[in-house]
């Protein structure tokens, strides 16, 4: 494959892809940055981040995954991820060798679709295919119209970006045509090592569940209660869909292996025992993939990674 030349490979043939989605078991993944109880200032030491998300490749985590937050609002209470994801994952690919580059999600309304296509090919080429490709419509009121974009077109928007980057990514050459301008004479290279980037759909993107089996590769949503998940992934699954479903759990995990789940916002506080359990339990109701995080969590993220290291990744090692 070089940088110029339009691919017929299917995303499922591509090695961050087959990590994260091996079939028929579940494996974990992990939020950036990692750090715990620090919400509006997370840890931003790249030299340490890097050095966990190492510890976490070579233990045999799936994947780690980027947020995109643009603005920092203090009404949040989240700054997010700190660092722009695009430069970041260009800085993780080459940090890097054989864990899977997510992102969890990427705000496709707000950016320029031809740019991310070429951002999106590009992470594609520098990962060695490692890179998954997740995208919402976003959920902070305050950036829409600082980015001149209608809150309540933001759907429209969505659709729009994501047929607009499919044609940068499957054509040469060709006219492009969107609401907000047209291309005519120009190509977006790289094209991508596949027929696109795994495209995954992160929460609802203001779509119908119809619309996510027929349009993604792989559907992300967040923590639920166990019975609620299982509806959910079911509605994925109808119509015989079997592309993969992953979502996000949030963690403070109990120094005590034994201790009893108690519920945090979208996920848990127990110990690694029941952690295993209901890991478990997830796998068998067709989840493929979990990612923990574990800014919502009481104890240092590094003493929590190795208890997981130790404790509960044997079960779900990529």
């Amino acid at each position: 494959m070089t940088p110029f030349s339009l691919s017929d490979a299917p995303v499922t043939s591509l090695p961050g892809f087959r990590r994260v989605f091996p079939r028929g078991r579940l494996t974990l993944g992990l939020f950036l940055p990692l750090d715990a109880g620090r919400a509006e200032h997370p840890e931003v030491d790249i030299v340490r981040q890097v050095e966990l998300v190492r510890r976490s490749e070579a233990a045999g985590f799936a994947a780690v995954w980027l947020r995109d937050i643009p603005l920092r609002d203090p009404d949040f209470g989240d700054v997010g991820q700190v660092w722009d994801p695009v430069s970041y994952l260009g800085y993780l690919a080459a940090s890097t060798s054989e864990i899977a580059l997510g992102t969890g999600a990427v705000v496709a309304p707000l950016r320029h679709p031809l740019h991310l296509a070429k951002q999106a090919a590009s992470i594609d080429h520098l990962s060695g295919g490692r890179f998954l490709f997740g995208v919402a419509t976003g959920d902070r009121s305050s950036e829409f119209p600082a980015f001149g974009v209608e809150e309540g077109s933001r759907n429209e928007v969505f659709r729009e970006h994501l047929r607009v980057m499919q044609q940068a990514w499957t054509t040469e050459k060709r006219g492009i045509r969107r609401s907000g301008g047209r291309m005519w004479g120009g190509d977006v290279v790289p094209k991508p090592l596949a027929t696109r980037p795994p495209l995954l759909t992160v929460g609802s993107c203001l779509q119908s569940m119809a619309w996510h089996r027929e349009h993604a590769d792989a559907h992300v949503t967040y923590q639920r209660p166990l019975p609620v998940q299982q509806k959910y992934v079911a509605g994925w699954r109808e119509e015989g869909n079997d592309k993969p479903f992953a979502m996000s759990m949030s963690l403070d995990l109990h120094p005590d292996v034994d201790a009893e789940p108690g519920p945090i916002k979208f996920g848990w506080r127990l110990g690694a025992r029941h952690l295993i359990r209901i890991l478990h339990e997830l796998e068998d109701m067709g989840v493929d993939h979990v990612i923990l995080g574990l800014k919502r969590g009481t104890r240092p993220a590094d003493e929590v990674l190795e208890e997981l290291i130790e404790h509960v990744l044997p079960d779900f090692r990529a």
